[in-house]
């Protein structure tokens, strides 16, 4: 599965958008959801959701068992699992419900990503991370992301071919059973 959110912030903040998408590109959810603050206008000029938009969409406790039906014994891709998973956490608490416990069964697209692209930062001793080009959309993202993903697995560089190998067949293995 392939996970992304929109959020009204980047720290503290609430989910308004959570897109899931499954390795074949299949919308499994995609949502608005209502927060318990307001949107800042600074966070609408970027992924273009309104107070207005979110006032009749599902709470997080109302969408959340949708959530974890979508992800549940499944391994997950995230671009920026990092941000995403802590914005996740954060809801969970918040609304004091069973945390989704992705960091042992999520990988990291944006860090494999920077590596493929290759610019390396000698200053910082890591890869750049990449912009993603996604939609700002949360199911934009999560589709943006599966490109990523595959071109990385469909790359003729050997190496990289060879650590993906493995993710994808294990990915699409899991994904076939379920």
């Amino acid at each position: 599965m392939i996970l992304d959110t929109e959020t009204t912030d980047l720290y503290d903040a609430e989910i308004v958008q959570i897109g899931i998408c499954n390795l074949d590109g299949e919308i499994i959810l995609n949502s608005l959801v209502k927060p318990t603050i307001s949107i800042p206008a600074e966070v609408t000029s970027i992924n273009s959701i309104t107070d207005e938009m979110v006032k009749d969409a599902p709470t997080f406790p109302e969408i959340y068992p949708q959530i974890v039906k979508s992800l549940a014994d499944k391994q997950v891709l995230i671009y920026n699992a990092d941000f995403d998973i802590s914005i996740l956490t954060y809801c969970c608490r918040l609304h004091e419900l069973e945390l989704l416990k992705l960091r042992k069964r999520s990988e990291y697209l944006m860090e494999w990503y920077a590596q493929f692209y290759g610019d390396y930062n000698d200053y910082y001793e890591s890869y750049t991370w990449q912009p993603l080009g996604g939609n700002h959309s949360a199911i934009g993202d999560c589709l943006a992301a599966l490109s990523v993903f595959k071109k990385m697995a469909d790359s003729e560089i050997i190496n990289v071919k060879k650590s993906f190998e493995n993710s994808w067949l294990k990915y699409k293995t899991r994904y076939d059973k379920a």
